[in-house]
């Protein structure tokens, strides 16, 4: 072999080692045959070409290339390969992720439960997670509301305070202070006298409290008395009484009977006054003119009537 052909092999196997090893180091490896799959994106976030594929943590191919499709409203289409062997259903998703908090990007599958499989080539279902500022604004988004209600809340309050720190509020408050104060030293006082009657009068509040303990029996007793009183006039038969009187006045008030109809009736009420009044005059005549109803005879002759008084 000449000199020529050996430099041409050893440098067709050196550019063949240093494609190998490149892509390599870029997370291809040429020597194992990988599938490749598709996803489109509006918005990729950063993603770029060796971006890792992880499936349930681990690593299982790269982003081998991005195309912007014009075509398609400038879509983008993200080539996966996948140099595991393991079942991808056509539901899987590929999601982009935040791999650290540095905003580097890589894709999670996450297999969907379809029974019918992926075949290569085929597009799979994409979407993107929040990114970390989007993360961060919908963390503090309820702390700014709540921050934005707490401030008008301390307006509120400072308003009030104004309100109240003005002269006249001022002016108000002192004199219901100065009113209050007045007020304690009334009950002060009045608990000095109190504590003076009690303390004067302190044999005879013993005594009282000594003649109830002493009669304390005589008491339960009279309590248990009225309480069979009481018990007695529950059990008796107060309700058909009470009935029976109900009864008697709807009669009389409805002019039944005897006493009802003289109750009401008119007629009979002025009749009873005319009478009493005739009998009145009457009475009233014989005593002013006895003569005209009796005569007596003094030889012994007898009474008679005057049957027609003038």
């Amino acid at each position: 072999m000449n000199k020529e052909l050996k430099v041409g092999v050893i440098a067709i196997i050196s550019l063949a080692v240093l494609y190998v090893g490149v892509n390599y180091l870029k997370g291809f490896n040429v020597l194992n045959e990988s599938r490749v799959y598709y996803a489109k994106y509006d918005n990729i976030g950063g993603l770029t070409s060796g971006s890792s594929v992880f499936l349930n943590g681990y690593q299982v191919g790269m982003v081998s290339d991005i195309n912007l499709l014009n075509h398609e409203n400038q879509q983008l289409l993200i080539t996966i390969n996948i140099d595991q062997d393991f079942d991808i259903p056509v539901n899987t998703i590929c999601k982009i992720v935040n791999q650290d908090l540095m905003g580097s990007k890589s894709i999670n599958l996450i297999l969907g439960n379809d029974v019918v499989l992926a075949k290569y080539g085929d597009t799979l279902v994409s979407d993107m997670q929040s990114s970390l500022q989007d993360e961060v604004n919908a963390q503090i988004l309820p702390l700014k509301l709540k921050t934005e209600e707490l401030l008008s809340s301390i307006d509120s309050v400072m308003m009030i305070v104004t309100a109240v720190l003005n002269k006249d509020a001022r002016e108000n408050l002192r004199n219901t202070l100065k009113s209050l104060d007045e007020t304690f030293d009334i009950m002060n006082q009045t608990m000095i006298k109190v504590d003076k009657v009690i303390d004067n009068n302190d044999d005879k509040i013993s005594s009282i409290i000594k003649n109830l303990n002493d009669n304390n029996d005589n008491i339960a007793s009279i309590l248990n008395n009225l309480s069979e009183i009481s018990d007695d006039i529950a059990k008796s038969n107060i309700k058909n009484l009470l009935n029976t009187l109900a009864a008697a006045s709807n009669k009389i008030t409805n002019a039944e009977g005897s006493l009802g109809l003289l109750i009401n009736d008119k007629e009979l009420y002025f009749n009873l006054q005319k009478s009493s009044k005739e009998l009145e005059n009457l009475i009233k005549d014989i005593k002013e003119n006895p003569k005209r109803y009796v005569s007596f005879s003094i030889i012994g002759g007898k009474s008679k009537l005057n049957k027609n008084p003038k």
